[in-house]
Protein backbone atom coordinates (compact mmCIF):
# COMPACT_ATOMS: atom_id res chain seq x y z
CA UNK A 1 0.00 0.00 0.00
CA UNK A 2 1.31 3.50 -0.95
CA UNK A 3 2.26 6.41 1.75
CA UNK A 4 -0.45 8.92 1.26
CA UNK A 5 1.83 11.96 -0.88
CA UNK A 6 2.24 15.50 0.96
CA UNK A 7 2.03 18.22 -0.56
CA UNK A 8 5.39 19.93 -1.87
CA UNK A 9 5.60 23.71 -1.19
CA UNK A 10 8.00 25.67 -4.05
CA UNK A 11 10.78 27.52 -2.27
CA UNK A 12 12.13 30.36 -3.66
CA UNK A 13 15.87 30.33 -4.61
CA UNK A 14 17.28 33.69 -4.65
CA UNK A 15 19.96 33.23 -7.31
CA UNK A 16 22.37 36.62 -7.53
CA UNK A 17 22.37 38.00 -10.57
CA UNK A 18 25.66 37.73 -12.76
CA UNK A 19 27.89 40.16 -12.52
CA UNK A 20 28.19 43.73 -15.02
CA UNK A 21 31.58 43.76 -16.52
CA UNK A 22 33.08 46.56 -16.11
CA UNK A 23 34.71 48.38 -18.75
CA UNK A 24 37.27 50.64 -18.99
CA UNK A 25 36.30 52.00 -22.58
CA UNK A 26 33.67 54.33 -23.24
CA UNK A 27 31.14 52.77 -26.02
CA UNK A 28 32.74 53.51 -29.26
CA UNK A 29 35.84 54.73 -27.62
CA UNK A 30 39.49 54.65 -29.78
CA UNK A 31 42.48 54.28 -27.94
CA UNK A 32 44.63 55.45 -31.13
CA UNK A 33 43.86 59.51 -30.29
CA UNK A 34 44.79 59.79 -26.69
CA UNK A 35 48.15 57.83 -27.67
CA UNK A 36 48.33 60.25 -29.75
CA UNK A 37 47.97 63.65 -27.92
CA UNK A 38 49.67 61.97 -24.75
CA UNK A 39 52.92 61.07 -27.39
CA UNK A 40 52.46 64.27 -28.47
CA UNK A 41 52.07 67.00 -25.47
CA UNK A 42 54.97 64.81 -23.70
CA UNK A 43 57.64 65.16 -26.97
CA UNK A 44 56.58 69.28 -26.58
CA UNK A 45 57.63 69.26 -22.74
CA UNK A 46 60.69 67.17 -23.48
CA UNK A 47 61.96 69.73 -26.02
CA UNK A 48 60.58 73.09 -23.58
CA UNK A 49 61.84 72.33 -20.42
CA UNK A 50 64.35 69.57 -20.51
CA UNK A 51 67.73 71.51 -19.32
CA UNK A 52 66.00 74.59 -19.38
CA UNK A 53 64.32 76.71 -16.82
CA UNK A 54 60.68 77.98 -17.72
CA UNK A 55 59.48 80.76 -19.37
CA UNK A 56 58.32 81.23 -22.62
CA UNK A 57 58.26 77.74 -22.66
CA UNK A 58 55.64 77.28 -20.29
CA UNK A 59 53.29 79.55 -22.12
CA UNK A 60 53.77 77.64 -25.11
CA UNK A 61 53.19 74.31 -22.98
CA UNK A 62 49.82 75.70 -21.18
CA UNK A 63 48.66 76.92 -24.30
CA UNK A 64 48.99 73.69 -26.29
CA UNK A 65 47.87 71.33 -23.55
CA UNK A 66 44.40 73.74 -23.46
CA UNK A 67 44.18 73.28 -27.47
CA UNK A 68 44.64 70.24 -27.32
CA UNK A 69 41.94 69.56 -24.14
CA UNK A 70 39.56 71.28 -26.09
CA UNK A 71 40.35 69.35 -29.53
CA UNK A 72 39.88 66.45 -28.08
CA UNK A 73 36.45 67.11 -27.34
CA UNK A 74 34.85 68.38 -30.67
CA UNK A 75 31.78 70.74 -30.61
CA UNK A 76 31.31 69.62 -26.90
CA UNK A 77 34.02 72.22 -25.85
CA UNK A 78 32.21 75.38 -28.22
CA UNK A 79 29.99 76.26 -24.90
CA UNK A 80 30.60 79.29 -22.96
CA UNK A 81 31.25 77.42 -19.35
CA UNK A 82 34.21 75.88 -21.65
CA UNK A 83 35.46 78.83 -23.82
CA UNK A 84 35.44 81.93 -21.28
CA UNK A 85 38.36 79.88 -18.93
CA UNK A 86 40.06 78.67 -21.70
CA UNK A 87 40.61 82.13 -22.91
CA UNK A 88 41.39 83.27 -19.55
CA UNK A 89 44.05 80.66 -19.20
CA UNK A 90 45.40 82.03 -22.55
CA UNK A 91 45.72 85.06 -21.72
CA UNK A 92 47.51 84.57 -18.30
CA UNK A 93 49.64 81.96 -20.36
CA UNK A 94 50.97 84.92 -22.18
CA UNK A 95 51.49 86.52 -18.86
CA UNK A 96 54.14 83.79 -18.31
CA UNK A 97 56.02 84.27 -20.97
CA UNK A 98 56.26 88.19 -19.65
CA UNK A 99 56.92 87.58 -16.12
CA UNK A 100 56.49 83.85 -14.08
CA UNK A 101 55.24 84.49 -10.76
CA UNK A 102 53.20 82.52 -7.80
CA UNK A 103 49.79 84.59 -8.69
CA UNK A 104 50.71 83.40 -12.44
CA UNK A 105 50.62 79.96 -11.54
CA UNK A 106 48.23 79.59 -9.27
CA UNK A 107 45.74 80.77 -11.49
CA UNK A 108 46.66 79.01 -14.33
CA UNK A 109 46.23 75.67 -12.16
CA UNK A 110 42.68 77.21 -11.17
CA UNK A 111 41.93 77.92 -14.54
CA UNK A 112 42.92 74.32 -15.53
CA UNK A 113 40.69 73.09 -13.09
CA UNK A 114 38.28 74.45 -13.83
CA UNK A 115 38.68 73.61 -17.89
CA UNK A 116 38.65 70.07 -17.37
CA UNK A 117 35.51 70.23 -14.82
CA UNK A 118 33.58 71.95 -17.69
CA UNK A 119 34.87 69.19 -20.61
CA UNK A 120 35.09 66.34 -18.54
CA UNK A 121 32.11 66.48 -16.10
CA UNK A 122 29.45 67.81 -17.10
CA UNK A 123 27.05 65.36 -15.50
CA UNK A 124 27.81 67.30 -12.24
CA UNK A 125 26.45 69.87 -10.91
CA UNK A 126 27.88 73.34 -11.99
CA UNK A 127 30.51 74.70 -9.90
CA UNK A 128 32.43 73.47 -7.23
CA UNK A 129 31.30 69.97 -7.75
CA UNK A 130 32.89 69.98 -11.30
CA UNK A 131 36.28 71.76 -10.80
CA UNK A 132 36.75 69.59 -7.35
CA UNK A 133 36.42 66.45 -9.48
CA UNK A 134 39.49 68.11 -11.45
CA UNK A 135 41.16 68.18 -8.25
CA UNK A 136 40.28 64.82 -7.72
CA UNK A 137 41.50 63.23 -11.05
CA UNK A 138 45.06 64.94 -10.70
CA UNK A 139 45.63 63.55 -7.21
CA UNK A 140 44.90 59.86 -9.04
CA UNK A 141 46.90 60.79 -12.01
CA UNK A 142 49.39 57.52 -11.76
CA UNK A 143 46.42 54.69 -11.39
CA UNK A 144 45.82 56.27 -15.21
CA UNK A 145 48.52 53.80 -16.41
CA UNK A 146 46.67 50.93 -14.64
CA UNK A 147 43.53 51.88 -16.62
CA UNK A 148 45.43 52.30 -19.80
CA UNK A 149 46.58 49.02 -19.59
CA UNK A 150 42.84 47.24 -18.84
CA UNK A 151 42.01 49.70 -22.13
CA UNK A 152 44.75 48.75 -24.21
CA UNK A 153 42.92 44.34 -23.43
CA UNK A 154 39.47 45.57 -24.00
CA UNK A 155 40.07 47.40 -27.22
CA UNK A 156 38.80 45.52 -30.09
CA UNK A 157 41.45 43.94 -32.76
CA UNK A 158 39.36 43.68 -35.60
CA UNK A 159 35.96 44.76 -36.90
CA UNK A 160 34.53 42.05 -35.23
CA UNK A 161 34.58 43.26 -31.69
CA UNK A 162 37.48 41.07 -31.16
CA UNK A 163 40.13 41.55 -28.04
CA UNK A 164 42.91 40.68 -26.91
CA UNK A 165 45.42 40.57 -23.91
CA UNK A 166 48.13 43.21 -24.26
CA UNK A 167 50.87 40.50 -24.64
CA UNK A 168 48.49 39.20 -27.77
CA UNK A 169 47.90 42.70 -29.51
CA UNK A 170 51.53 43.41 -29.22
CA UNK A 171 52.48 40.51 -30.84
CA UNK A 172 49.74 41.10 -33.09
CA UNK A 173 51.32 44.88 -33.90
CA UNK A 174 54.78 43.52 -34.71
CA UNK A 175 53.44 40.81 -37.29
CA UNK A 176 51.37 43.49 -38.98
CA UNK A 177 54.33 45.61 -39.48
CA UNK A 178 57.04 43.34 -39.88
CA UNK A 179 56.64 42.59 -43.82
CA UNK A 180 56.26 45.87 -44.63
CA UNK A 181 59.36 46.60 -42.90
CA UNK A 182 61.37 44.08 -44.68
CA UNK A 183 59.93 44.79 -48.12
CA UNK A 184 61.23 48.57 -47.34
CA UNK A 185 64.57 47.27 -46.40
CA UNK A 186 64.18 45.33 -49.71
CA UNK A 187 63.10 48.04 -52.22
CA UNK A 188 65.57 50.72 -50.51
CA UNK A 189 68.62 48.39 -51.08
CA UNK A 190 67.48 47.65 -54.79
CA UNK A 191 67.39 51.26 -55.25
CA UNK A 192 69.96 52.41 -53.52
CA UNK A 193 72.38 49.32 -55.43
CA UNK A 194 71.31 51.87 -58.76
CA UNK A 195 70.50 55.35 -57.80
CA UNK A 196 73.89 56.84 -56.33
CA UNK A 197 71.71 60.15 -55.03
CA UNK A 198 69.52 58.08 -53.25
CA UNK A 199 72.26 56.01 -51.53
CA UNK A 200 73.96 59.26 -50.59
CA UNK A 201 71.01 60.66 -48.94
CA UNK A 202 70.41 56.83 -47.27
CA UNK A 203 74.22 57.28 -46.19
CA UNK A 204 73.88 61.02 -45.18
CA UNK A 205 71.04 60.14 -43.00
CA UNK A 206 71.72 57.14 -41.23
CA UNK A 207 74.88 58.77 -40.39
CA UNK A 208 72.89 61.64 -39.04
CA UNK A 209 70.72 59.34 -36.60
CA UNK A 210 73.69 57.36 -35.36
CA UNK A 211 74.88 60.61 -33.95
CA UNK A 212 72.25 61.98 -32.60
CA UNK A 213 71.56 57.84 -30.99
CA UNK A 214 75.37 57.98 -29.85
CA UNK A 215 74.67 61.88 -28.20
CA UNK A 216 71.43 61.67 -27.19
CA UNK A 217 70.81 61.69 -23.25
CA UNK A 218 68.89 58.55 -22.63
CA UNK A 219 70.09 58.95 -18.87
CA UNK A 220 67.48 57.67 -15.92
CA UNK A 221 66.44 61.22 -15.13
CA UNK A 222 65.27 62.02 -18.18
CA UNK A 223 63.18 58.94 -18.43
CA UNK A 224 61.70 59.61 -15.24
CA UNK A 225 61.05 63.03 -17.43
CA UNK A 226 59.16 61.60 -19.79
CA UNK A 227 57.34 59.54 -17.38
CA UNK A 228 56.54 62.59 -15.04
CA UNK A 229 54.87 64.53 -18.79
CA UNK A 230 53.76 61.06 -20.42
CA UNK A 231 51.17 60.99 -16.61
CA UNK A 232 50.18 64.87 -16.52
CA UNK A 233 48.81 64.56 -20.18
CA UNK A 234 47.44 61.40 -19.78
CA UNK A 235 45.32 62.54 -17.03
CA UNK A 236 44.56 66.12 -18.70
CA UNK A 237 43.39 64.04 -22.36
CA UNK A 238 41.72 61.11 -20.57
CA UNK A 239 41.05 61.58 -16.93
CA UNK A 240 39.54 59.53 -14.90
CA UNK A 241 35.65 58.95 -14.90
CA UNK A 242 34.94 60.31 -11.85
CA UNK A 243 31.93 60.16 -9.53
CA UNK A 244 28.43 59.43 -10.52
CA UNK A 245 27.32 62.07 -8.29
CA UNK A 246 28.14 64.88 -6.21
CA UNK A 247 30.55 64.33 -3.24
CA UNK A 248 29.52 65.20 -0.17
CA UNK A 249 32.17 68.29 0.35
CA UNK A 250 30.62 69.83 -3.12
CA UNK A 251 26.57 69.72 -1.66
CA UNK A 252 25.32 72.23 -0.19
CA UNK A 253 26.27 73.17 3.14
CA UNK A 254 22.74 72.17 5.05
CA UNK A 255 21.29 74.03 7.67
CA UNK A 256 21.81 73.61 11.16
CA UNK A 257 18.66 72.68 13.08
CA UNK A 258 18.58 72.62 16.59
CA UNK A 259 16.55 70.72 19.12
CA UNK A 260 15.91 73.74 21.92
CA UNK A 261 15.51 76.72 19.17
CA UNK A 262 15.35 79.15 22.49
CA UNK A 263 18.88 77.32 24.13
CA UNK A 264 20.37 77.81 20.57
CA UNK A 265 19.03 81.70 20.18
CA UNK A 266 20.48 82.20 23.87
CA UNK A 267 23.81 80.50 23.33
CA UNK A 268 24.79 82.51 19.86
CA UNK A 269 23.41 85.73 21.92
CA UNK A 270 25.89 84.90 24.68
CA UNK A 271 28.63 84.06 22.42
CA UNK A 272 28.10 87.64 19.99
CA UNK A 273 27.70 89.81 23.16
CA UNK A 274 31.18 88.40 25.15
CA UNK A 275 32.73 88.50 22.06
CA UNK A 276 31.67 92.35 21.63
CA UNK A 277 33.02 93.18 24.93
CA UNK A 278 36.48 91.83 23.88
CA UNK A 279 36.47 93.62 20.61
CA UNK A 280 35.61 96.69 21.77
CA UNK A 281 38.28 96.53 24.37
CA UNK A 282 40.80 95.73 22.35
CA UNK A 283 39.96 97.65 20.13
CA UNK A 284 39.77 100.66 22.90
CA UNK A 285 43.42 99.87 23.16
CA UNK A 286 44.33 100.07 19.66
CA UNK A 287 42.20 103.75 19.28
CA UNK A 288 44.46 105.04 22.70
CA UNK A 289 47.94 104.04 21.51
CA UNK A 290 47.96 103.87 17.66
CA UNK A 291 44.72 106.31 16.25
CA UNK A 292 45.22 109.06 19.23
CA UNK A 293 49.21 109.18 20.20
CA UNK A 294 50.53 106.96 17.47
CA UNK A 295 52.74 105.49 20.31
CA UNK A 296 54.30 101.96 21.02
CA UNK A 297 54.03 100.30 24.39
CA UNK A 298 56.98 100.98 26.91
CA UNK A 299 58.88 98.09 26.83
CA UNK A 300 58.00 97.20 23.73
CA UNK A 301 60.38 97.40 20.19
CA UNK A 302 58.41 99.18 17.43
CA UNK A 303 59.21 96.18 14.93
CA UNK A 304 58.06 93.43 17.35
CA UNK A 305 55.02 95.49 17.90
CA UNK A 306 53.65 96.50 14.67
CA UNK A 307 54.65 92.72 13.31
CA UNK A 308 52.82 91.08 16.46
CA UNK A 309 49.73 93.38 16.13
CA UNK A 310 49.12 92.81 12.18
CA UNK A 311 49.66 88.80 12.76
CA UNK A 312 47.03 88.41 15.79
CA UNK A 313 44.73 91.13 14.72
CA UNK A 314 44.42 88.87 11.19
CA UNK A 315 43.96 85.77 12.88
CA UNK A 316 41.67 87.29 15.35
CA UNK A 317 39.33 88.93 12.01
CA UNK A 318 39.72 85.23 9.95
CA UNK A 319 38.18 83.41 13.35
CA UNK A 320 35.29 86.02 13.50
CA UNK A 321 34.48 85.55 9.47
CA UNK A 322 33.90 81.89 10.35
CA UNK A 323 32.34 82.23 13.49
CA UNK A 324 29.52 83.97 12.03
CA UNK A 325 29.13 82.38 9.20
CA UNK A 326 28.88 78.89 11.17
CA UNK A 327 26.12 80.66 13.87
CA UNK A 328 24.32 82.31 11.02
CA UNK A 329 23.95 78.45 9.30
CA UNK A 330 21.48 77.38 12.01
CA UNK A 331 17.47 77.32 11.33
CA UNK A 332 15.69 80.58 10.69
CA UNK A 333 13.79 80.42 13.86
CA UNK A 334 16.82 81.24 15.36
CA UNK A 335 18.63 83.74 13.13
CA UNK A 336 16.09 85.77 11.82
CA UNK A 337 15.34 87.79 15.85
CA UNK A 338 16.30 91.28 15.51
CA UNK A 339 19.00 91.44 18.62
CA UNK A 340 20.85 88.65 17.15
CA UNK A 341 21.46 90.45 13.75
CA UNK A 342 21.39 93.69 15.55
CA UNK A 343 24.48 92.35 17.95
CA UNK A 344 26.08 90.14 14.63
CA UNK A 345 26.22 93.68 12.38
CA UNK A 346 27.82 95.24 15.85
CA UNK A 347 30.81 92.02 16.07
CA UNK A 348 31.48 92.87 11.97
CA UNK A 349 31.68 96.76 12.90
CA UNK A 350 34.30 96.18 15.19
CA UNK A 351 36.25 93.91 12.96
CA UNK A 352 36.41 96.62 10.46
CA UNK A 353 37.48 98.87 13.37
CA UNK A 354 39.89 96.01 13.91
CA UNK A 355 41.01 95.75 9.81
CA UNK A 356 41.67 99.68 10.58
CA UNK A 357 43.49 99.53 13.22
CA UNK A 358 46.12 96.57 10.92
CA UNK A 359 46.05 99.39 8.13
CA UNK A 360 47.21 101.63 10.90
CA UNK A 361 50.08 99.32 12.14
CA UNK A 362 51.46 98.76 7.96
CA UNK A 363 51.47 102.01 7.60
CA UNK A 364 53.40 102.98 10.95
CA UNK A 365 55.94 99.78 9.88
CA UNK A 366 56.27 101.62 6.53
CA UNK A 367 56.93 105.33 7.84
CA UNK A 368 59.56 103.77 10.26
CA UNK A 369 60.47 100.71 8.20
CA UNK A 370 60.22 100.73 4.11
CA UNK A 371 57.74 99.13 2.10
CA UNK A 372 57.98 95.67 1.22
CA UNK A 373 56.09 93.09 -0.98
CA UNK A 374 54.85 91.40 2.33
CA UNK A 375 53.27 94.78 3.47
CA UNK A 376 51.66 95.33 -0.06
CA UNK A 377 50.05 91.69 0.08
CA UNK A 378 48.90 91.76 3.77
CA UNK A 379 47.28 94.87 2.66
CA UNK A 380 45.73 92.98 -0.46
CA UNK A 381 44.94 90.43 1.72
CA UNK A 382 43.11 92.99 4.10
CA UNK A 383 40.84 94.30 1.36
CA UNK A 384 39.89 90.97 0.56
CA UNK A 385 38.68 90.11 4.08
CA UNK A 386 36.64 93.66 4.26
CA UNK A 387 34.81 92.44 0.90
CA UNK A 388 34.22 89.13 3.14
CA UNK A 389 32.94 91.02 5.66
CA UNK A 390 30.67 93.15 3.44
CA UNK A 391 29.19 89.58 1.87
CA UNK A 392 28.76 88.41 5.60
CA UNK A 393 26.33 91.45 6.04
CA UNK A 394 24.67 90.50 2.95
CA UNK A 395 24.78 87.13 4.33
CA UNK A 396 23.12 87.94 8.00
CA UNK A 397 20.84 90.08 6.38
CA UNK A 398 19.18 87.76 3.77
CA UNK A 399 19.62 84.28 5.91
CA UNK A 400 20.64 82.18 2.95
CA UNK A 401 22.86 79.02 2.84
CA UNK A 402 26.51 79.62 3.00
CA UNK A 403 27.28 78.33 -0.23
CA UNK A 404 26.78 81.82 -1.66
CA UNK A 405 29.11 83.54 0.71
CA UNK A 406 31.46 81.25 0.21
CA UNK A 407 30.94 81.62 -3.75
CA UNK A 408 31.05 85.43 -3.51
CA UNK A 409 34.28 85.02 -1.43
CA UNK A 410 36.07 82.70 -3.68
CA UNK A 411 35.56 84.56 -7.31
CA UNK A 412 36.88 88.07 -5.31
CA UNK A 413 39.71 85.63 -4.25
CA UNK A 414 39.88 84.55 -7.91
CA UNK A 415 39.65 88.42 -9.22
CA UNK A 416 42.35 89.45 -6.97
CA UNK A 417 44.95 87.14 -7.86
CA UNK A 418 44.25 87.40 -11.79
CA UNK A 419 44.89 91.08 -11.52
CA UNK A 420 47.68 90.80 -9.47
CA UNK A 421 49.73 88.30 -12.00
CA UNK A 422 49.75 91.52 -14.44
CA UNK A 423 50.82 93.76 -11.93
CA UNK A 424 54.58 94.72 -11.20
CA UNK A 425 54.25 94.93 -7.42
CA UNK A 426 58.28 94.78 -6.75
CA UNK A 427 58.91 97.49 -9.23
CA UNK A 428 56.58 99.93 -7.57
CA UNK A 429 57.68 98.96 -4.06
CA UNK A 430 61.22 99.62 -4.89
CA UNK A 431 60.05 102.77 -6.52
CA UNK A 432 57.99 103.58 -3.44
CA UNK A 433 61.40 103.34 -1.30
CA UNK A 434 63.97 104.74 -3.22
CA UNK A 435 61.07 108.06 -4.12
CA UNK A 436 60.49 108.35 -0.60
CA UNK A 437 64.59 107.64 0.65
CA UNK A 438 65.61 110.38 -1.75
CA UNK A 439 62.71 113.27 -1.28
CA UNK A 440 64.54 114.57 1.69
CA UNK A 441 68.15 115.37 0.44
CA UNK A 442 69.31 116.04 3.97
CA UNK A 443 68.27 112.84 5.42
CA UNK A 444 68.45 110.81 2.09
CA UNK A 445 68.38 107.17 2.47
CA UNK A 446 66.49 103.77 1.82
CA UNK A 447 67.65 99.92 2.63
CA UNK A 448 70.07 99.42 -1.13
CA UNK A 449 70.41 95.51 -0.16
CA UNK A 450 66.52 95.00 0.68
CA UNK A 451 66.42 96.52 -2.88
CA UNK A 452 68.76 94.75 -4.81
CA UNK A 453 66.84 91.20 -3.76
CA UNK A 454 63.63 92.32 -5.43
CA UNK A 455 65.12 91.42 -8.64
CA UNK A 456 64.79 92.27 -12.48
CA UNK A 457 61.62 94.57 -11.56
CA UNK A 458 63.82 96.44 -9.66
CA UNK A 459 66.67 97.60 -11.47
CA UNK A 460 65.43 100.14 -14.00
CA UNK A 461 64.69 101.91 -10.70
CA UNK A 462 67.69 101.61 -9.27
CA UNK A 463 69.67 102.18 -12.55
CA UNK A 464 68.41 105.52 -12.44
CA UNK A 465 69.03 106.39 -9.32
CA UNK A 466 72.68 105.25 -9.95
CA UNK A 467 73.08 108.11 -12.34
CA UNK A 468 70.61 110.87 -10.63
CA UNK A 469 71.81 110.27 -6.72
CA UNK A 470 74.43 112.93 -5.97
CA UNK A 471 78.05 111.37 -5.53
CA UNK A 472 78.02 110.02 -2.06
CA UNK A 473 78.14 106.76 0.03
CA UNK A 474 74.55 105.92 -0.78
CA UNK A 475 75.18 106.46 -4.56
CA UNK A 476 78.45 104.15 -4.35
CA UNK A 477 76.20 101.30 -2.62
CA UNK A 478 73.52 101.65 -5.45
CA UNK A 479 76.54 101.04 -7.99
CA UNK A 480 78.38 98.67 -6.30
CA UNK A 481 75.02 96.42 -5.54
CA UNK A 482 74.24 96.71 -9.40
CA UNK A 483 77.96 95.49 -10.71
CA UNK A 484 77.69 92.51 -7.89
CA UNK A 485 74.32 91.35 -9.75
CA UNK A 486 74.92 92.12 -13.18
CA UNK A 487 77.95 90.09 -13.01
CA UNK A 488 75.32 86.79 -11.64
CA UNK A 489 73.26 87.46 -14.47
CA UNK A 490 75.27 87.15 -17.35
CA UNK A 491 73.68 83.77 -18.10
CA UNK A 492 69.89 85.45 -18.73
CA UNK A 493 71.42 87.42 -21.85
CA UNK A 494 72.85 84.12 -22.72
CA UNK A 495 69.68 82.38 -22.25
CA UNK A 496 67.72 80.07 -24.27
CA UNK A 497 64.55 81.52 -26.02
CA UNK A 498 62.66 78.66 -24.53
CA UNK A 499 63.79 80.59 -20.68
CA UNK A 500 62.91 84.13 -22.08
CA UNK A 501 60.69 86.16 -19.39
CA UNK A 502 60.00 89.69 -21.75
CA UNK A 503 60.38 91.72 -18.42
CA UNK A 504 63.07 90.24 -16.75
CA UNK A 505 65.43 89.66 -20.18
CA UNK A 506 64.81 93.46 -20.85
CA UNK A 507 65.70 94.86 -17.63
CA UNK A 508 68.78 92.50 -17.68
CA UNK A 509 70.37 93.77 -21.04
CA UNK A 510 69.77 97.18 -19.30
CA UNK A 511 71.54 96.70 -16.65
CA UNK A 512 74.44 94.52 -18.23
CA UNK A 513 74.90 97.48 -20.72
CA UNK A 514 75.45 99.92 -18.09
CA UNK A 515 77.68 97.87 -16.15
CA UNK A 516 80.07 96.75 -18.94
CA UNK A 517 82.09 99.79 -19.02
CA UNK A 518 83.02 99.47 -15.32
CA UNK A 519 83.79 96.02 -15.00
CA UNK A 520 83.78 93.51 -12.61
CA UNK A 521 84.06 93.50 -8.41
CA UNK A 522 86.90 93.68 -7.04
CA UNK A 523 87.84 91.43 -4.19
CA UNK A 524 88.07 94.70 -1.66
CA UNK A 525 84.76 95.98 -3.11
CA UNK A 526 83.09 92.50 -2.62
CA UNK A 527 83.94 92.52 0.94
CA UNK A 528 81.93 96.29 1.46
CA UNK A 529 78.96 96.16 3.84
CA UNK A 530 75.91 96.56 0.75
CA UNK A 531 77.58 93.24 -0.90
CA UNK A 532 77.72 91.69 2.35
CA UNK A 533 74.30 93.08 4.02
CA UNK A 534 72.80 91.95 0.03
CA UNK A 535 73.82 88.25 0.54
CA UNK A 536 72.39 88.00 3.88
CA UNK A 537 69.08 89.62 3.34
CA UNK A 538 69.09 87.01 0.53
CA UNK A 539 69.51 84.20 2.71
CA UNK A 540 67.22 85.28 5.35
CA UNK A 541 64.32 86.22 3.12
CA UNK A 542 64.99 82.74 1.37
CA UNK A 543 65.05 80.94 4.55
CA UNK A 544 62.05 83.05 6.82
CA UNK A 545 59.94 84.22 3.55
CA UNK A 546 59.90 87.44 5.61
CA UNK A 547 60.44 90.39 3.82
Amino acid sequence: MNAPSLPVTPVAVSIPPLPVPRHVLAEGELLWPTWTLVAVITLLGDFLFWKYSPGLSLAIFAAAVATLMLLRNGRAALKVRVLLPFGLLLVSAVQTAIEISFTNIAIIAALFAILMGELYYKRLAAGWARWSESIVAWLGAPARWIWLALAIGEQPISRSGTTARLSEQLLRSIRIGLPAVLLLGLFCGVFASGNRIFADYLARYADQLKVWLLSFDFSVARFFFWAFLATIALVFIRPRTGAATTRQWARPIPEWRRADASMAFWQSAMILASLNALFFAVNTIDVVYLWMHTAVPEGMKGKEFLHEGVNSLITATVLAGMVLTFLFQQSSDVTQPATLKGLAFAWVAQNLVLIAGVFLRLKLYVDTEEMTAKRVYVACFLLLVTLGFGFLCAHVRSGRGAGRLIWRNTVTTFGLFFALQFLDVLGWVCRFNVERGTANPEGMNFNVPYQLTLGPNAWPVLLRAAETLPPGLLRDDVRLGLREVAGSEKQVVESNWRESQVRRDRNAAALLTWAKPLGPLTPAERESNVIQQYYETLRTLRITWDD
